[in-house]
């Protein structure tokens, strides 16, 4: 009998095509949602047609849920999105059923505590204050100070790269810091800006990476590190691709210093995707998500044959096998982001999408917004124009490869006041 696996969905690292292509002669699906998030409703004819539909609401208790799945026989429960992460964690604590446990998905998805706890465990990170709604000008002054400059405001729940500033001075901190919780974000995270080293990984690539691991039953597999073209001010991706090129001592530094954060945390299974900063001083640790990074599959999948979607369902089944193998990479694969300049405020024109599409290892090339639609760089990832998919055999050629897309495919924006030059995708 073809086993049976929740998922709570919400906007994050999975769609629901991808779902359906991962679950296809696997195991069936039961998508347990919210119609109230605008992510949700418009996936939901899609949510329909690839498994059973379970919804709830903000009134919802989390018993009736729990007793809705029990009557559908479900065998497990994950989510790809850190807004359900801790729903996700209910709903299993509930029907005795493996994820994260309340107390672990809380410290995943809260940056204040995850923090917290990682440096009460011993590892180095950053030096970081909680600020919310109603922090009066004194209060943000003083974390401001206590953190020190320059330093990193971010939302303290969400990912996407979402309302990411760098201040460079206590009076700019404060000014950021106040304007973003009037505009209505409840909770903020300061924290010290980590300094990059550009050599770690070389001039041509980003100096942050990403580890990707499996974690079942308490052992820990890691899949291997992700890495990432430049930031675009001011911390948004450009891209990423796998595997990372570092030095072999780097890597086995990050892994080792995964494992330690994930035991520290209380990670006992599922996909998780652990963000460094790569300085002079060795890798720090930026924060640990508990579910698969977005676009990671894809980069994955395509460089190894190894399907990470796959391997978060098995986990989630309990049906992971053991030793878990992972093959090695044949070939480098990457995704380019087309993302806006913080200065545009809509699309005009995108150029050049033929003659990418026919550039040696492009596979795809997928626009998401047209001219005359709307940007804004706050909106972190959910502003990308499009993204181009392909692969290079090594590194160097990676590098060659993404510099001429940069020049045949181009973006053009409006601004508050005028038409912006067309410029390099990202």
């Amino acid at each position: 009998m073809e086993r049976r696996l929740a998922v709570v969905y919400e906007n994050g690292s999975v769609n629901p095509l991808e779902l359906a292509a991962a679950s296809y002669g696997h195991c069936s699906l039961v998508l347990v949602c919210d119609p109230a998030s605008a992510s949700v409703r418009s996936a939901l004819p899609l949510l329909r047609e690839t498994g059973t539909v379970v919804t709830y609401d903000a009134g919802t208790p989390p018993q009736q849920t729990a007793a809705r799945l029990r009557e559908l026989g479900v065998d497990g429960i994950t989510t790809f999105s850190d807004l359900t992460i801790e729903p996700t964690a209910e709903l299993a604590r509930l029907l005795g059923l493996d994820f994260h446990s309340p107390r672990t998905a809380a410290l995943l998805v809260d940056k204040h505590r995850q923090r917290a706890r990682l440096a009460e465990a011993g590892l180095p990170t950053p030096r970081h204050e909680a600020l919310w709604t109603g922090a009066g000008e004194e209060t943000v002054r003083a974390a401001v100070s206590a953190v020190g400059v320059p330093a990193v405001v971010k939302p303290r729940r969400g990912a996407g790269s979402r309302n990411t500033v760098l201040v460079g001075t206590v009076e700019e901190g404060v000014r950021i810091v106040t304007g973003l919780l009037s505009a209505g974000e409840p909770e903020l995270v300061l924290e010290e800006y980590l300094v990059g080293d550009p050599t770690v990984a070389g001039r041509h690539w980003g100096d942050y990476v990403s580890v990707e691991s499996a974690v079942h039953a308490g052992q820990i597999t890691h899949v291997g590190v992700t890495g990432k073209p430049p930031l675009l001010e001011p911390f948004r991706e450009t891209g990423a691709f796998f595997p990372a090129d570092l030095p072999e001592p780097v890597r086995a530094e990050l892994l080792e210093a995964t494992a330690d954060a994930l035991r520290a945390l209380g990670v006992t299974g599922g996909i998780t995707h652990t963000e460094f900063k790569l300085t002079a001083d060795g890798p720090r640790l930026i924060e640990v998500n508990g579910r698969l990074g977005g676009f990671v599959n894809d980069v994955v999948g395509r460089a190894t044959g190894f399907s990470l979607l796959r391997t978060a369902l098995d986990c989630a089944l309990g049906t992971l096998p053991a030793p878990l193998t992972v093959p090695a990479p044949e070939r480098v694969a990457y995704q380019r982001f087309l993302a806006p300049p913080m200065d545009a405020r809509a699309v005009s024109s995108v150029t050049g999408v033929k003659e990418a599409r026919a550039l040696p290892g492009v596979r795809r090339v997928e626009l998401a917004k047209s001219p005359g639609q709307p940007v804004d760089w706050r909106q972190g990832t959910q502003a990308f124009v499009g993204i181009v998919y392909g692969d290079a055999p090594d590194h160097l050629a990676l590098a060659e490869r993404l510099t001429h897309l940069d020049t045949v495919l181009r973006v053009a924006y409006e601004t508050e006041t005028t038409t912006k030059d067309a410029t390099p995708a990202s």
